[in-house]
């Protein structure tokens, strides 16, 4: 399941105050917290610390920032900082009153690259919860490069059009060469879109009961071509890999169920063509297969595709 897939590991050079520089001695102090390499910081985030505050730098763990929007506002490009963010019991079947019920419930744009953002509750199998608290909120706005997201539970809590992330060329900044794994995507409108981003990775997700797609091509400014998409799970969604137009994607090793008679509802590439459809395992037959999957008259080679009733031999 995806959150328990989130491997942390920090290495550690420095822990103030234990291990303090030898005064005079330029190059034997860390400034801050913890780092992962020469440059990188650790942020933590975590609104149910009894004392959580957006009025502090958030390298220390006992006293976090409180939004991972500050978080953002305190990394920098391409230092390798990494924002950490505590979990809660806020889950649609989750037991609240054991405390820690306040989830993530903010807007955010990711605006410097080089950035990572972790939801850190290995011992679930679904991730930081993260909803809205209106209608057609979109989650997480990427306009950087090289972000990467895992760990989270993004879910409905009774609100429509919720798009949990949306990575966009922006023209420029771009949120192009963007990463998303070990997430969990319930019942909103759409999971991940995409406008115009190359080199996305999107890997080993969960998508569940998603309303209109679970990953998407938006086409506003144009086509996020060279994705690679790969060993996710989509259960029950209208739609599962909406990509119409792209190009030179990788489709390979997805497992998806659901309406094994609807229309270029498990992977539509209409129009796309020059990438690879390889390895995924479909709740349709044979039959319906060239139905349910799709490039129109594009150029995308479909190998061994699996269906409830044999093997693929032929493109859809």
């Amino acid at each position: 399941m995806p959150s328990s897939n989130v491997r942390w590991g920090p290495v550690l050079t420095r822990l103030n105050p234990w291990y303090p520089g030898q005064m005079g001695v330029p190059g034997t102090d860390n400034d801050t917290g913890l780092r992962l390499d020469s440059n990188g910081i650790i942020l933590y985030v975590d609104p149910n610390h009894v004392d959580p505050s957006d009025q502090r730098d958030g390298t220390n763990p006992t006293a976090p920032l409180a939004t991972i929007g500050e978080a953002l506002t305190q990394c920098r490009a391409y230092r390798n900082d990494t924002i950490i963010v505590a979990p809660s019991s806020y889950w649609t079947y989750g037991n609240t009153a054991v405390g820690r019920a306040t989830p993530i419930s903010e807007t955010v744009t990711v605006s410097t690259p080089g950035v990572r953002i972790v939801g850190l509750m290995p011992s679930s199998a679904l991730g930081v919860p993260w909803v809205a608290d209106a209608n057609n909120e979109v989650l997480i706005t990427v306009n950087a490069m090289d972000v990467l997201i895992e760990g989270f539970n993004f879910w409905d809590d009774g609100y429509t059009g919720v798009t949990a992330i949306y990575s966009d060329w922006n023209s420029p900044p771009y949120g192009e060469t963007m990463t998303v794994r070990h997430c969990f995507f319930y019942n909103i409108a759409y999971g991940i879109r995409m406008d115009y981003t190359w080199n996305c990775h999107i890997h080993n997700n969960l998508f569940q009961d998603i309303t209109t797609a679970a990953i998407n091509s938006v086409d506003t400014h144009g086509d996020p071509d060279y994705a690679i998409i790969e060993r996710n799970k989509f259960v029950d969604c209208t739609a599962a890999i909406d990509l119409e137009d792209t190009d030179d994607c990788l489709i390979h090793a997805n497992l998806i169920s659901g309406d094994g008679t609807g229309a270029a509802n498990f992977i539509d590439l209409n129009g796309g063509g020059g990438g690879l459809v390889s390895d995924n395992w479909l709740s349709c037959t044979l039959a319906q297969y060239p139905v349910t999957c799709t490039d129109g008259a594009g150029t995308y080679i479909w190998v061994n595709n699996h269906c409830v009733d044999g093997d693929t031999v032929a493109n859809a």
